[in-house]
C-alpha cells in the first residue's frame, strides 16, 4: 500500500514538472515570437524608410548612378517605438567621386500610426558638406555670438559643449535654460532655432519641390539631437 500510495505521489509530482515546463515553454515561444515580430516590424520599417529615399534621391538626383546609402535611424529601435521616429537621417556616398550627401527625413509628429512612419508624409533635405557648413556657420554663430567660415568649419570638430579644432575649444556654446530659444530667420527654407539640447530647424511652408528640398507638409518645428549634429558634420568633412 506504501508503495501504491509513493508511486502515486511521484505520478502525480511528475505531471505537475511537466505541466510546469510545457507552461514555461508555451511562455517561452510565445516571447521569442513577440521579440521576432517586434525585429521583424523594425527591420521592415527600415527598408521601407530606406526605399522611399532611395525614391527620392532618384528623382532629384539623376547624378547618383552608384552610391551607397545607408541609416543609422533605426539602430536601438523597438518594434513599440516605431510610431515615435520622426526624424531619419541617410549617409549617401558617391562611389564615383567619393562626394558625399547627408539626407534629412522630416516626419511631422501627428503622421504616424500604430504600424510606423506615413511616408507620404515626409519633408526632405539633401546637404552636401558646402550645404551643411553654410547652415552650421548660421548655427554656431547664434549660438554663440561668433562667427566661423564655412571653409574654416571643414576642419574643426562640433561637439556637445562647442567648437574643437586640433582637440581645444575655440568656441563655446552659450549656456541657456532648457526653455529658452535663439532663432534666426536663416533661408526661404529653414529657421535655425538654438536651445541647449538641441538644433531647431523650422521647415516653413512653402511650396513642393523647391529645389533640393522636397516639402509634403505645411511649416513645422523639427528637433535635431547634438548628437545628429555631431555625425553629420564629422560624416560630411571627412577626408
Amino acid at each position: 500500500m506504501k508503495k501504491f500510495i509513493v508511486t502515486l505521489l511521484c505520478l502525480a509530482l511528475f505531471n505537475n514538472t511537466a505541466k510546469a515546463q510545457d507552461d514555461a515553454a508555451v511562455a517561452a515561444l510565445g516571447a521569442a515570437l513577440a521579440i521576432g515580430g517586434a525585429i521583424a516590424a523594425v527591420e521592415m520599417a527600415k527598408e521601407a524608410a530606406e526605399q522611399t529615399a532611395m525614391e527620392y534621391v532618384l528623382n532629384q538626383r539623376s547624378d547618383l548612378t552608384h552610391f551607397e546609402l545607408k541609416t543609422e535611424s533605426f539602430v536601438g529601435v523597438k518594434g513599440k517605438d516605431l510610431s515615435s521616429v520622426n526624424f531619419l537621417t541617410f549617409t549617401i556616398k558617391d562611389i564615383g567621386n567619393l562626394k558625399r550627401y547627408v539626407l534629412y527625413g522630416f516626419n511631422q509628429s501627428g503622421y504616424s500610426n500604430s504600424n510606423g512612419i506615413d511616408y507620404n508624409r515626409i519633408d526632405w533635405k539633401l546637404f552636401n558638406a558646402k550645404e551643411w557648413n553654410t547652415m552650421m556657420s548660421a548655427y554656431i554663430e547664434l549660438a554663440s555670438d561668433e562667427k566661423l567660415t564655412p571653409l574654416e568649419l571643414a576642419g574643426v570638430k562640433i561637439v556637445n559643449k562647442g567648437v574643437k579644432r586640433n582637440g581645444k575649444f575655440i568656441i563655446d556654446f552659450k549656456k541657456q535654460k532648457g526653455d529658452e530659444y535663439r532663432v534666426l530667420d536663416y533661408s526661404d527654407e529653414f529657421k535655425l532655432v538654438f536651445n541647449e539640447r538641441s538644433l531647431g530647424l523650422f521647415l516653413k511652408d512653402n511650396q513642393e519641390g523647391d529645389g533640393e528640398f522636397y516639402k509634403a507638409n505645411k511649416s513645422s518645428l523639427v528637433q535635431v539631437r547634438r548628437k545628429i549634429i555631431i555625425k553629420t558634420h564629422e560624416f560630411l568633412n571627412r577626408h
